[in-house]
């Protein structure tokens, strides 16, 4: 890097939503060309990079126009995977950069009209959040399709063409034109497509009629004629564990215990 009194230094802010898809923006009056890429100028900046050592306290907000695809992936409800940020301190001087911050988004704010707030935590914070614990409980406690559960959700999948929506429910045919399992099948399931090259997933609540299922966040980012693909779901008893999936050996659910607690009666 240069020296003080020569440098020109200015930010670059990398934003990758997959291996595919990747938003490269720099907050000054004219596009940079660095590392084999075009980063576009932009009125875009942060609250200052923290190294304090707590995970939380390194956190950083990045305010940006709204209308930047960026932005719009969290108009409505996040996406299935995480959206991770690398920040580079550059110098137009030397057109050397280097790593400053890196994390992924965790939220998005809209304090001003036209303005956006991306809120994103470091990746120690990402390492040292607390994951769920497994405990006993008369439901299966897995996921359907995880590592726990087992089921290959390939031999479960129903490729399927959307043919009305109405906000919240989406109305589908088969791709193949062929009659569609009971839909019914499909509650606690899923509906997964392809997007900026990677999955996007969201749940079903519930289905009505012939073909119609209701989504989980709604049907914000799809359109009539999308094809996408169908999950059964599981209510995590034994015997859809059995009779949907063949898949009783694999159930962690603990039907037998008892109603009243070891250390006994409620206390108030």
């Amino acid at each position: 890097m240069s020296l003080l009194h020569t440098a020109q230094p200015l930010r670059l802010y990398l934003i990758e939503r997959s291996d595919t898809t990747a938003w490269r923006y720099a907050n000054a009056d004219r596009a940079i060309a660095w590392d084999g890429h075009t980063w576009e100028a932009l009125a875009i900046s942060d609250d200052g990079i923290r190294l304090t050592g707590e995970a939380t306290a390194d956190e950083i907000k990045i305010t940006a126009p709204a209308h930047i695809p960026a932005v719009q992936l969290y108009r409505v409800l996040p996406p299935s995977t995480e959206v991770f940020v690398t920040v580079y301190d550059y110098d137009a001087a030397t057109q050397e950069a280097a790593v400053c911050w890196q994390g992924s988004i965790s939220a998005a704010l809209f304090p001003a009209p036209g303005v956006a707030e991306l809120a994103c935590d470091s990746l120690s914070a990402s390492m040292q959040r607390e994951g769920l614990r497994l405990k006993y409980e008369r439901a299966c406690p897995h996921s359907v399709y995880d590592h726990m559960c087992g089921v290959l959700k390939a031999l479960h999948a129903m490729p399927v063409r959307i043919t009305a929506l109405d906000g919240i429910s989406i109305t589908v045919a088969r791709a193949d034109g062929g009659e569609l399992p009971p839909i019914g099948s499909y509650d606690y399931g899923a509906a997964e497509w392809q997007q900026d090259g990677t999955a996007e997933l969201r749940g079903i609540d519930s289905s009505t009629g012939v073909a119609t299922v209701r989504l989980l966040g709604g049907t914000y980012g799809l359109a009539v004629g999308q094809l996408i693909t169908l999950y059964p779901g599981c209510d995590g008893t034994r015997q859809m564990c059995a009779d949907r999936f063949g898949n009783l050996l694999n159930h962690g659910g603990f039907p037998h215990m008892p109603g009243e607690s070891i250390f006994g009666k409620r206390l108030w």
